[in-house]
């Protein structure tokens, strides 16, 4: 396994961003209308000028057709200093995808980048072991990480026994690391506590639970000599983002808190040390 880069006392840690429209959420997008209107570039704009203002690079997991949409997005992540990571061309969770559509989306992605991309995250962290599928797809394309596994179990996603520290994925299991395997996991952030394991990394959980909680997991992971991977939402930082009628529990999910995103990541980009996953592995030289 590979531990956190040392930086004087402290050690780096990995910040991304889902950047994706405020409709592709899974407890969304079947409620959007259909002359929504997008907000990507808005939201990525302040994205950006937040991070400038914490200087700190992150790796923007990106939807394909907001690149095909809108070109520009790639050109503005990476003058800012950011890395440029894979999100489904869709955002369509691999449970309702195929290994042939799977490659198909990685082809049309890969074709509007201007550099390699090599790392991905499945929308709605749907990688599992009935998904497992997508890894060959992945190594066959030249990829170098994943990072979609909560190595918990929630209502929509989760790996209940994975590793909470990152490891080579097994194409067997992807509960289990092979130190044969060309492709790392870097699983999602979450806290042991009282037998379980408390989901951390952001999103809902950076809304939900009390900030300091979310810290103690960070610090207890770097501890042990490892990065946690956290993650926010571009749309989460959208003050005037569209709130659909979705339920009680899915406008629960989607919309608590959401006004204190910015502040509560402020909190955590300034007591910890950040960087991207491209500048991370170069740091600590990893390769299979």
């Amino acid at each position: 396994m590979v531990r956190a880069q040392v930086v004087g006392k402290d050690l780096y840690n990995i910040l991304t961003v889902d950047l994706e429209e405020w409709y592709h959420p899974e407890y969304v997008k079947d409620k959007a209308p259909r002359n929504k209107r997008g907000r990507a570039i808005r939201n990525l704009n302040t994205t950006l000028s937040f991070l400038r203002r914490h200087n700190v690079s992150a790796t923007f997991f990106v939807v394909g057709e907001l690149v095909y949409q809108h070109p520009e997005i790639c050109e503005e992540i990476l003058e800012n200093g950011h890395e440029i990571g894979f999100h489904g061309y869709y955002h369509e969770p691999l449970w309702k995808s195929t290994e042939e559509k799977f490659r198909l989306e990685i082809s049309k992605f890969d074709s509007l980048m201007k550099e390699g991309c090599i790392g991905f995250r499945a929308p709605s962290f749907s990688l599992k072991n009935e998904t497992r599928w997508a890894l060959s797809v992945l190594e066959d394309a030249g990829y170098k990480y994943d990072s979609s596994i909560f190595p918990t179990q929630t209502p929509l996603y989760g790996v209940r026994n994975a590793p909470m520290k990152p490891y080579l994925l097994s194409k067997e299991d992807v509960a289990k690391e092979d130190k044969s395997s060309k492709l790392w996991e870097f699983p999602l952030l979450v806290y042991p506590l009282t037998g379980f394991r408390v989901p951390m990394a952001g999103g809902f959980y950076l809304r939900f639970f009390p900030v300091n909680l979310m810290e103690r997991a960070i610090k207890k992971l770097n501890k042990q000599g490892f990065p946690a991977v956290v993650f926010f939402h571009s749309w989460e930082l959208d003050r005037e983002i569209p709130k659909l009628k979705l339920g009680l529990y899915r406008s629960f999910v989607t919309y608590y808190n959401i006004k204190k995103v910015e502040t509560r990541l402020k909190r955590i980009l300034s007591n910890f040390r950040y960087t991207s996953f491209r500048n991370y592995i170069e740091l600590v030289g990893l390769s299979p």
